[in-house]
Order: structure tokens, then sequence, then C-alpha cells
């Protein structure tokens, strides 16, 4: 496969992860925008949240697709956020956040005037870098000289997510984005596979590597079991944070893993964390259950387990399903 394919689906299974992690309860929802933005929302006073069309048609038949465009629908109106993920360090970032809300601005103008004249409102923008990379800064940025000779410049906040812990986010209540600490391992495991080190050496740098993302993951597990005791955060959302952590570290694995011994800890952790925080939230987990039912919510966080690859004794356990409930749905996998 071509560098450029890769990259590519490489980037679209991010953006799958993300559409995942921002699609949480409102309540978290609601937190993140909060923290992103610096906007104070009250869960109560949103009304609901929209999710965007992320791909414009340019007039040269030229496609552009944005990450996530997300409309907060509150008693004091609509409010208009855009968020887009970035892994490398791409000077003409700040240029497609322009087109991106120039695009967004101009669908969601039409029709609509102010004292006569169109009015075009950008969405609120933030790019989150997830990869450390010391040259990115606090925003991006570009001049822009208007046709009267004047000049403006059009800046873009960034988010440097790798300087971020776990317990960080914890604090800034960004915990949809927990499951992405883990992420900041594939480049430097990028970075060792591209090297023309000995074959030794590889090995020996890639298990260091992976001894590091060991110990980040019981970091991000700890906050994940801190946040479901003080009720913060949901089972259903534990749970999709779950897959998304998951989702990343097979990727990891299946990229550069040849350490059965550290991808069989890390397994073992996460398969050991799961029963005892469903446990705790179990009452939880049945009250939310009135509202769909509680054999559906037991069935849909058995589906996911079975994802994750939880042995079937954790999963009946976690869930109160049957262990024949609990085969069904393996075999319909």
């Amino acid at each position: 496969m071509k560098v450029s394919d890769r990259r590519k689906k490489e980037k679209l299974k991010l953006d799958q992860m993300m559409r995942v992690l921002f699609r949480l309860s409102k309540r978290l929802m609601v937190q993140l925008i909060n923290g992103l933005f610096e906007e104070q929302f009250a869960t109560e006073d949103v009304k609901s949240i929209h999710y965007g069309n992320a791909e414009f048609i340019m007039d040269s038949y030229e496609r552009i697709v944005g990450d996530l465009f997300l409309t907060l629908d509150t008693r004091r109106g609509l409010f208009h956020y855009h968020v887009e993920f970035q892994t490398l360090n791409d000077q003409s970032m700040v240029i497609r956040m322009f087109r991106y809300g120039f695009e967004k601005a101009l669908e969601l103008a039409a029709g609509s005037e102010d004292n006569g004249l169109p009015l075009l409102a950008f969405p609120r923008q933030i790019v989150i870098f997830l990869e450390e990379n010391e040259a990115i800064g606090e925003e991006l940025a570009f001049r822009m000289r208007l046709p009267d000779g004047t000049e403006t410049v059009y800046t873009v906040p960034v988010l440097r997510y790798w300087t971020l812990s776990p317990r960080d986010l914890q604090e800034r209540r960004l915990f949809a984005l927990l499951p992405l600490q883990v992420f900041g391992s594939r480049k430097n495991m990028r970075l060792i596979a591209a090297s023309t080190r000995p074959d030794d050496e590889k090995r020996r740098l890639f298990a260091r590597e992976f001894a590091r993302l060991k110990t980040k993951i019981e970091e991000t597990l700890a906050v994940i079991r801190d946040l479901h005791r003080q009720r913060l955060l949901p089972t259903g959302d534990m749970d999709r944070i779950l897959q998304v952590l998951g989702s990343i570290l097979n990727y990891l694995y299946r990229h550069y893993g040849e350490y059965k011994q550290t991808e069989e800890e890390v397994s073992r952790m996460i398969k050991t964390f799961i029963p005892e925080a469903l446990k705790k939230g179990r009452e939880e987990g049945k009250k939310e259950g009135v509202k769909e039912g509680v054999k559906k919510g037991q069935l849909k966080v058995a589906r996911n387990l079975l994802k994750l690859g939880v042995d079937m004794d954790t999963i009946v356990e976690a869930t109160e399903l049957t262990p024949e409930e609990v085969t069904s749905l393996e075999a319909k996998k």
C-alpha cells in the first residue's frame, strides 16, 4: 500500500473514532464544548446538539471534507462549532480551516440577512494536534489583504493535546478525549519502524515504547475509574470510551506489535477493569436501562465487550445476561 493511501486510511479510522467520542451523552458533550471553547453552558440550557454537514463541493467540483461541525440549540439561540484533529504539523492547515469555516458560513447564511445585507458568520473553530511537535504554537494564523488594501489576521486556536495528562483532562472536564492519550505513542513507534537501526535495537526501542504505553493506559484507566465511581461518567459513555481505547490499541499492535506479552498484559488490564467498573455502575445502568429497556441496554454493553475481546464469564458477570444469550450475540458477530 502506498504511503499516501495508508495515511488516508489512517485518517479515515481516526475520523471514525472521533465521531464516536463526539456522540456521547449530552452532559459530556456540553462539558467538552465548554472545555474546548471556554464556554459556560449549563446542560439544562442546551435543548439539543446537532451534527452538521462536513462535506463541501467547491465551484471547481473539488470536494473538501472537515472533521466535525456541531450546533448547540440553547435557550439563548444557536451556537456553531468546528473541530479538526491533526497528527502532523501541516503548514496549510490554517488555510483549510478558513475554507471550511467559509463554506460552513455560506451554508448557514442561506436566506439570512442583517440590515439587508447577507451575513457570513463563521463557526467557532479549534484544531486539536495529537502528536508532540514543539513547532506548533497556541494558534494558527495567516494575514489576509482585502481589496481595499486593508489587512486582517485570521486565527484559529490550537489544543496541544500531547501536553495534557489524563488528570489534566479530568480537571478540564475533557472526558471524551481520554482514550486519545495512548495515541501519543504512535509517533515514536512510527519513527522507530522507519529508522535504519539494526533489528535488535529496534526491538529494544519498541519494547521500551510499549512499556511506556502500558503506563499511560494504567493512568487513563485510573481516571476513567475515578470518574465512574464519582458518577461523572455514565456507564454508556464509559463503554464507548473504552471502545475507542481498544480500537487505538488494536491499531498500534497491528502495525508495530511483536510483543505479545505486553499486548496480553494490557488486554488483561482492560478486561479486569471493565467488570469492576460495570459492577459499581450497574444500578446506574439499570436506571438508564428503564428508558430504553433493561434488556436492550444489557445486550448493547455485551456486544461492545465482545468487540473488545472480553471473555464469556466476565461479560455474563458484568451484564447479568445468560451464557446462552452472550453466545447468541457472539455467533452474530
